[in-house]
């Protein structure tokens, strides 16, 4: 997936359209400004949050690539971020759970989700990060 030629499209519309994409019209979407962690450069990136009782949690699949993807790098480098969802804004902290943590939890949802099965199977042996997501006071 060329996600540098998708990502502009499905910002825009999401933009566009109060948060409705085409082809994500049942899961939630949300845009994560982040700073790049070389660059200080503001990144926009569309993903899709799991939403659990606890809070939102994002993880760092990369549609099961076997490289990181670069919004881990920069949550990591700069936690204090902006979620843009389809009722605005709010700043947020993002933390990255414990590795047992983050295991336990992909896991998990792995059992809900074919799709997120898939990616894990596909990154091994890469460890997929999982943050959590908690507004800013």
């Amino acid at each position: 997936m060329d996600w540098k030629r998708l990502n502009p499209r499905v910002i825009q519309e999401f933009r566009a359209n109060a948060g409705t994409v085409s082809g994500f019209e049942n899961l939630p979407l949300l845009i994560l400004q982040t700073l790049g962690a070389r660059s200080g450069r503001r990144f926009d990136v569309p993903l899709i949050p799991v939403i659990e009782g606890d809070g939102m949690y994002l993880f760092g699949t990369n549609a099961g690539s076997t490289k990181t993807p670069a919004w881990v790098f920069n949550v990591r480098a700069h936690p204090e971020i902006v979620v843009e969802g389809e009722n605005g804004h709010f700043k947020a902290v993002i933390q990255e759970l414990p590795p047992g943590e983050a295991k336990t939890r992909l896991e998990n949802k792995a059992e809900e989700s074919a799709q997120l099965k898939a990616y894990l199977s596909a990154a091994h042996p890469r460890i997929v990060p999982v943050f959590k997501v908690e507004p800013a006071e």
